[in-house]
């Protein structure tokens, strides 16, 4: 079963700061490096809660997919790269998520999900990647700041950040969710983000576009607004009270 790995890393002093910043480019080698790593994508974040043109320096993520749990596990405890990260970061914490469902493909690479329909287990986590194109960044971006603040008063919504590999052009959402039907009604009903979702596939926004949805295995490390309950040891079985969902 693969499974995926979803960080967030905070820096709250300067010479973290700075250090984060410069591993964009020489954490690379170490990650490639590191057993059982299929793909991974290390990204910076946007001031606020990532949806901003202007940078975070003090807030980034990793996306890691992983042949097993185990693995995945193994990996965030003891590999270089990650102990690394650990004892220069403010804060730290993982999420291990098994994919569900997958449309689309990020640089090329699709995420492995069963053939057969799963269970959704709550909360519901959703991420989605877009590559935008050049030519409509004018049309994508002036967009961002409504739907930022329709998301901040979405009651559902337990968390959301905005981050991604490339400034402006590259842009993954990740965030989590009471139930399915909330996902979907503010994906395509809210006034703000229902319509920029029509136009961006009606008037061809994306050069690329990849969608996953995941049950949650496990949590590793605390984070403002991550405070779900049951989970909180990577090592334990998911928490028998999470309510299921049939897709």
């Amino acid at each position: 079963m693969a499974v995926v790995t979803f960080t967030l890393f905070a820096f709250d002093t300067l010479p973290g700061r700075l250090w984060a910043f410069s591993q964009m480019g020489l954490a690379k080698p170490a990650l490639r490096r590191t057993p059982g790593l299929a793909f991974f994508k290390l990204m910076g974040t946007g001031s606020g809660d990532g949806f901003s043109t202007w940078p975070n320096f003090g807030i980034y993520t990793l996306l890691c997919e992983w042949p097993s749990l185990e693995v995945a596990q193994d990996a965030v405890e003891d590999a270089p790269i990650f102990g690394r990260y650990r004892s220069h970061a403010s804060r730290m914490a993982t999420l291990f998520l098994d994919p569900l469902t997958a449309r689309g493909s990020w640089a090329g690479h699709e995420f492995a999900c069963p053939q057969l329909a799963a269970r959704q287990a709550m909360p519901v986590i959703a991420m989605t990647r877009a590559s935008i194109r050049p030519s409509k960044l004018f049309r994508f971006w002036p967009r961002v700041p409504g739907i930022s603040d329709a998301v901040l008063d979405e009651p559902t919504r337990h968390f959301m950040i905005g981050t991604g590999e490339a400034p402006w052009l590259n842009q993954v959402t990740f965030s989590v969710w009471n139930d399915l039907e909330a996902m979907r009604d503010f994906s395509l009903k809210s006034p703000s983000h229902g319509e920029a979702v029509r136009r961006a596939y009606s008037e061809n926004w994306f050069s690329e576009y990849c969608f996953v949805r995941f049950n949650l295995l496990g949590q590793d490390g605390e984070w403002p607004g991550l405070d779900l309950p049951g989970i909180r040891n990577s090592r334990s079985a998911p928490a028998p009270g999470l309510q299921e969902e049939t897709t």
